[in-house]
């Protein structure tokens, strides 16, 4: 693709020159509140859990571990993507 050809990384379409492009920036990160403990999780084998935990965690490898905690994407839009979205994600958002 030539330096300056933009495509919008949405819809795929060329955004041409003098077009305003816009960005998209999506967080996906685990919540930060803490677990619910019931009174029954007392009484559970913590090292078993804990052990099978990281059994979980070593088949799922470094990189997936860390994209279940935190990970961050950039995206450049074209207007009409932009406004696509912009009206969606209103009338998910009403107050």
């Amino acid at each position: 693709m030539p330096a300056n050809e933009r495509k919008c990384d949405n819809c795929g379409r060329e955004i041409e020159p003098g077009v305003i492009p816009y960005w998209v920036r999506l967080e996906i990160f685990a919540s930060p509140e803490p677990p619910v403990i019931y009174p029954d999780d007392l009484f559970e084998d913590h090292q078993a859990k804990m052990a099978e935990l990281i059994e979980q965690m070593e088949a799922l490898g470094p990189e997936e571990c860390e994209a279940q905690v935190y990970e961050a994407y950039k995206f450049v839009i074209c207007p009409a993507c932009r406004n696509y979205f912009h009206h969606h994600l209103r009338q998910r958002k009403k107050p």
